[in-house]
């Protein structure tokens, strides 16, 4: 359970900055913008290419970004739905699932081949990289950005870790 547990957690943030960039785009300078949004295009484009490809389906892009710089509703929907399907999957997924290979062509062109288990991990650290970087953009602006940990994540969603944790509990006691 720990992948459903991480792209959950990979929504949650994904959701937390996206409201972020919603409140605060106007005041970054337009290249500065231009980027926040184009920086999480592309992750959520590599994220459809990964899904097509888990999913044995046609790929939907040609390269690992868009020409055109979606707005933020539009990239908004896009990551939500990217993130409901990643989810589910990674609650489905077995081990033999997750051992199951793929083989395919990078956008480049180059082939590659990797396990289920390989793809959702790049795509767990490909997500937080840039998720990192559009954080950064707010920052170096003065703005809110996200505490995106997952330790943050687990603990709004299960208080009772605190909770436990107060008391010198363990979650997995008793």
């Amino acid at each position: 359970m720990l992948f459903a547990d991480a792209f959950n957690y990979k929504k949650w943030a994904n959701a937390e900055l996206l409201a972020l960039g919603e409140r605060q785009l106007h005041l970054l300078p337009e290249n500065d913008a231009q980027f926040f949004v184009r920086i999480l295009n592309h992750t959520t484009v590599v994220d459809s290419l990964f899904i097509s490809r888990l999913a044995g389906e046609a790929e939907h892009y040609s390269a690992d970004n868009t020409r055109e710089t979606p707005t933020l509703a539009e990239l908004k929907v896009r990551v939500e739905q990217n993130d409901a399907w990643l989810v589910d999957f990674a609650q489905r997924a077995t081990a033999d699932e997750l051992q199951r290979v793929i083989s395919f062509r990078f956008t480049d062109g180059d082939l590659g081949e990797l396990s289920v288990e390989e793809v959702l991990l790049h795509l767990l650290t490909h997500g937080s990289n840039h998720r990192g970087m559009a954080s950064r953009t707010l920052a170096i602006h003065g703005l809110e950005r996200p505490k995106d940990t997952f330790t943050r994540y687990l603990h709004e969603t299960q208080p009772a870790r605190r909770e436990l944790a107060g008391q010198g509990a363990s979650p997995s006691a008793g």
